[in-house]
């Protein structure tokens, strides 16, 4: 997937866990202007507090969150808080439609 966003433009920055993300996050000479995560992810943190630190940095990051799981999928926090979530399993097509949606000018 990432190298698919690569081909479509766009500069990948990747985490194994939800901590690294957010460490990531936290590092103030990086600049980033979408979020995509998986909702379940290695570590202590999931998908879902890796989109809260990065709505704390960035209040108006378009976030994307994933997941196959149709607990998660039922979840009313994304919409309150403009997460858009994205159904697993999905394609690069899908996930780039949705980023340009999400932010026209990219």
């Amino acid at each position: 997937m990432a190298e698919s966003l690569e081909d479509a433009g766009y500069a990948v920055l990747q985490a194994s866990t939800g901590d690294e993300a957010i460490s990531m996050i936290r590092d103030e000479l990086l600049i980033i202007t979408a979020l995509v995560t998986d909702f379940h992810m290695p570590g202590e943190a999931d998908g879902a507090a890796v989109a809260s630190c990065i709505r704390e940095k960035w209040p108006d990051m378009p976030v994307v969150i994933a997941s196959g799981r149709p607990d998660v999928m039922k979840l009313s926090w994304q919409e309150k808080k403009g997460y858009r979530l994205l159904r697993k399993p999905y394609g690069p097509g899908q996930l780039i439609g949705v980023l340009k949606e999400l932010n026209p000018a990219s």
